[in-house]
């Protein structure tokens, strides 16, 4: 085996290239079948809520119904890419009933052949050949064998890289000649060196009884149901795996000899398609509709890796460092000098990658070298991964991680036992087949749960945008950030762009319209027009005229709070007897988020949000103050403290609710009772912080959309169609919410232009009333 090519190392390490190692271009296809609890396969239609499976750009179906193909966009870095296959499965599971994703590449429980659903898609020409094709390859290799599931890698090499190497080494070529060489040159070492990543990465060592007759005929049995070859690593890459029934020799010297070997097979009847070539390594262009044509037209755009199995052990499939030891290979594969790769040699590579996954457990296995001596799994594996890491001083980054996933894969080489599938194989010995896979299926969908409401890798971001962009995802509509700090984003489904900041600011309102409701001296004023009752109340420029009206307000409940803000900030609520002092600060508070204030009567009830959405209220919450509950031992700033801890509650709008802070309004609030911070609230007292009971100041929230009277709903819409908005916040106090509604029960305080939806999505208590699914379809997605 030759080593890295030294000349082109140097040549990396002295241009600082190194992290374009690191940073190319990759994305994941995963598929999972769905199964019911029993671990039996689910043979109802692909879920409606993930729509058109051919127009959905992330969520699809493989061969079945009941399989599910994951498609991640292209992203520079492993670890994008890797979030959002994350956010794929999350979304998936959460979205399935009483179904669950098998975890295991081999299939569950499965029916006759003949009971497995064939995919279904609309009408039309790409419809009617996907189903072709399917039926086609059902017929031919059994329905069975389309349900093995697994990951593809797919990739492409940073161009900055390409560039340098092509401007330094190549000669007589043109750019993308030299691309083709470089992406061919990796394939041949892929397809010579895949034993690796099987021995490395196989997890399907066991099957159930209800796959292929003729494959369980020549295994043996665990249990009853659990049936093995004794020490495959992977059944999958296996003789009775997802494979062609011969093994094709395909020329790697040129796109053209790729091309011509295929276009021979299809021509002599072996193939159908040049899709059912089930190689473990795919040339792919930009353009997949007709593949061998635009590789000759516009050369390899990137390679497809597709002999990865699912790793039940962990929820994804697969975990980020396994994605980085695949690249680790691809770069050995890419800078390891050149060498042959004839006919003999692909057939020792077939023989090679049936040995590892057949027989990969069994202690002492010796494979082929230089396509012709033999030496032991050991050996062969110790020695690429030696010159594997090589490479990490050079890309200067993530050294102590790479080198730790070069340790992991070391102890594997040398220990079969401790490899996935020796796991995997003791589990299965412990619980059955089925046993082992299902209590992980439903394990995962716990912990797809335990955080729902985060789209991982975008937490930096509104959790109201972190919705909008995960229904987006189910619905397969693109997205691009265009600027993460002020949450806009860009979506377009191929029909239909548009762009929306803080997940409902969109084309739909005006300008005049956010106008309107930011000035609530203006609001107050469109919606008395329009016979809707507000609080009365004066307007203030500046503090000492409003300090002077002190003796017109002292008998008076009322509310301060700055004319143009949001969000509940520098709003405070005076009720009963209060003193100057308390009037004064309140109004010091209001200044410092505006320029001009505005005190207002109270108008006593509760308040509820309502949540207006074109002609309906989609959603009506309570927002509970800030408070907690005594325990007669802690005192109200340590019980904050305990309350803040719950995983719902964090900072700046990214989790359901708001951490509860301690501060001059707290403070002042607790005062007026005749308490402060050190106090100790008795067992089951409440004690509210606020009088306000905006959940961005650490109030709770409580779904209400059932129980409120139509006419209050009517009242909300009349108010946002007033100011024109279509996507509006209207916030109103009812005293009794039993009782129809009349002009003493019933007050519009205020109007929000920026309405959060995640308070209606994850409510403290209530249901989930999905207003990110409702706002894309109100924008016709």
């Amino acid at each position: 085996m030759r080593g890295i090519d030294q000349k082109v190392i140097d040549f990396i390490f002295k241009n600082k290239l190194g992290t374009e190692l690191l940073n190319a271009n990759f994305g994941i296809e995963k598929e999972n079948v769905r199964v019911d609890r029993d671990g039996r396969m689910i043979k109802t239609p692909h879920p409606s809520a993930f729509g058109d499976k051919l127009k959905n750009n992330y969520i699809k179906t493989d061969f079945s119904e009941s399989q599910v193909e994951m498609i991640t966009p292209t992203f520079n870095t492993l670890d994008e890419t890797y979030h959002f296959l994350e956010n794929l499965h999350d979304i998936i599971s959460l979205e399935l009933e009483e179904e669950y994703l098998w975890p295991q590449s081999n299939p569950p429980i499965l029916p006759e052949d003949e009971e497995i659903p064939i995919a279904e898609y609309s009408d039309g020409e790409e419809g009617q050949e996907a189903k072709k094709y399917r039926e086609s390859i059902g017929e031919k290799y059994g329905r069975k064998k389309q349900l093995m599931s697994g990951i593809h890698y797919n990739f492409s090499l940073n161009q900055r890289l390409l560039n340098e190497i092509y401007t330094t080494f190549s000669t007589n070529m043109t750019y993308k000649e030299f691309e083709n060489s470089v992406y061919l040159k990796i394939s041949r070492n892929l397809m010579k060196y895949r034993w690796l990543l099987i021995y490395l990465m196989g997890a399907s060592p066991v099957t159930h009884k209800s796959y292929k007759e003729r494959c369980i005929n020549r295994m043996t049995n665990i249990d009853e149901e659990s049936y093995f070859f004794g020490d495959t690593i992977s059944i999958r890459n296996g003789i009775c795996g997802y494979k062609n029934e011969k093994d094709y020799i395909i020329s790697l010297d040129s796109v053209k000899k790729y091309v011509k070997d295929i276009k021979k097979l299809i021509s002599s009847g072996e193939l159908d398609d040049a899709k059912e070539l089930y190689y473990p390594v795919r040339l792919k262009a930009r353009d997949n509709k007709n593949t061998l044509k635009s590789l000759m037209e516009e050369g390899i755009e990137y390679l497809e890796i597709r002999l990865l199995d699912l790793n039940p052990l962990v929820k994804n499939g697969i975990d980020l460092e396994s994605l980085y030891l695949v690249h680790l290979v691809v770069l050995f594969c890419l800078l390891k000098e050149d060498e042959d790769f004839s006919e003999k040699c692909q057939e020792m590579a077939f023989a090679n990658h049936e040995l590892v996954a057949s027989f990969g457990l069994r202690e002492g296995v010796q494979i082929y070298d230089d396509c012709h001596k033999k030496m032991p799994i050991y050996t062969l594996g110790k020695k690429i991964l030696e010159e594997i890491r090589k490479i990490i001083p050079v890309i200067g980054e993530k050294e102590a991680f790479l080198n730790k996933i070069l340790d992991s894969a070391m102890e594997k080489l040398k220990y079969p036992r401790k490899t996935l599938s020796a796991h995997i194989l003791e589990g299965i010995k412990e619980k059955s087949y089925t046993g082992y896979h299902i209590e992980k299926a439903i394990q995962y969908r716990k912990k797809s749960e335990q955080k729902e409401f985060n789209l991982i890798g975008y937490e930096d971001m509104e959790l109201s945008t972190q919705i909008l962009l995960k229904e987006a995802i189910k619905k397969g509509i693109k997205f691009e950030i265009l600027d993460r700090k002020e949450n806009f984003i860009i979506l377009d489904n191929g029909k239909k762009i548009e762009y929306i900041k803080q997940a409902t600011k969109t084309s739909l309102d005006s300008y005049s319209t956010f106008l309107i409701m930011e000035n609530k001296v203006v609001t107050k004023e469109v919606l008395k027009r329009e016979g809707i009752r507000v609080p009365a109340g004066r307007n203030y420029l500046d503090i000492p005229v409003a300090n002077k009206d002190f003796d017109y307000f002292k008998d008076k409940e009322i509310v301060i709070k700055p004319k143009s803000t949001n969000f509940g900030l520098g709003i405070t609520i005076l009720k009963e007897r209060f003193s100057k002092e308390t009037y004064e600060k309140a109004i010091e508070i209001a200044f410092k988020h505006d320029n001009s204030i505005l005190i207002e009567e109270f108008i006593s009830g509760r308040e509820y949000r309502f949540f207006v959405l074109g002609d309906e209220v989609a959603a009506i919450l309570r927002r509970v103050p800030a408070n907690v509950t005594g325990n007669e031992s802690m005192s109200i700033r340590e019980l904050v403290e305990v309350k803040n801890k719950n995983p719902l509650r964090g900072k700046g709008y990214r989790t359901p609710l708001e951490k509860i802070k301690l501060e001059e309004a707290e403070e002042m609030f607790l005062r007026e009772q005749g308490k402060h911070f050190d106090y100790i609230p008795t067992e089951g007292e409440i004690v509210y912080l606020r009088e306000n009971s905006n959940i961005s100041t650490g109030g709770d929230s409580i779904d209400y959309t059932d129980d409120i009277p139509e006419g209050y709903k009517k009242i909300a819409v009349k108010s946002a169609k007033a100011v024109g908005a279509s996507i509006c916040g209207v916030d109103v106090m009812i005293e009794d919410i039993t009782q129809e509604i009349s002009e003493d029960n019933y007050g519009i305080i205020e109007l929000n232009f920026n309405p959060a939806i995640h308070i209606h999505c994850y409510p403290y208590k209530g249901d989930n009333r999905r207003l990110g699914e409702k706002i894309l379809d109100l924008l016709g997605y």
